[in-house]
Formats: C-alpha cells, structure tokens, sequence
C-alpha cells in the first residue's frame, strides 16, 4: 500500500481526530491559562500548586513568575545562580 492509497481504520480515524481536538483546545487555552497564573502567582500560588492543577511542570510557572517579576519564594537550589554562588566560595557570598 502507498501513502496515497493508505486510509485510516475507523479506530484510527477516532482516535487521530480526538488528538487534534486536544491539540486545538490546548491552543485556545494557553494564552488564558498562563495570564491567569501570572495573576495567581502575584496573588501567593506557588509554582507547586499550579503544576498540579494544570499537569504542566512547575517550570512553566517558573518561567512566567520570572517574566513577570513575582518575588521567589525561596532561593534557587540548581542553576546558573547557585553554581555563581558556588564559585564565589562561602566567604564571599554572605
């Protein structure tokens, strides 16, 4: 069978169909989605919590509280920041 003699069973037909629904709906969402955690984050959610209720990982909110300027709620424990704090020594950072 060729690509242009190829069709889909009705399974797969369903089931392509309910994937691109999911896709169009996540598209329609995101922009809503991420204005009202950039609120939420303002208002004291933490990035923990949003990652819950969305299934989205808590770097998504990370990378929005940041655009945002929402203060940390505590200080980053890997990353550029804490390795420059590492090379400075303990002396130094303090």
């Amino acid at each position: 069978m060729t690509p242009a003699t190829w069709t889909p069973d009705d399974e797969a037909e369903r089931l392509y169909g309910r994937y691109k629904r999911a896709l169009e709906t996540e598209r329609e969402l995101k922009d809503p989605v991420r204005e009202q955690a950039a609120l939420d984050l303002k208002s004291g959610a933490s990035v923990t919590q949003l990652a819950k209720l969305t299934g989205m990982t808590p770097e998504v909110f990370r990378r929005i509280a940041r655009a945002e300027g929402v203060e940390r709620k505590r200080e980053p424990t890997v990353g550029r920041e804490v390795e420059a704090k590492r090379a400075k020594g303990p002396e130094e950072s303090s």
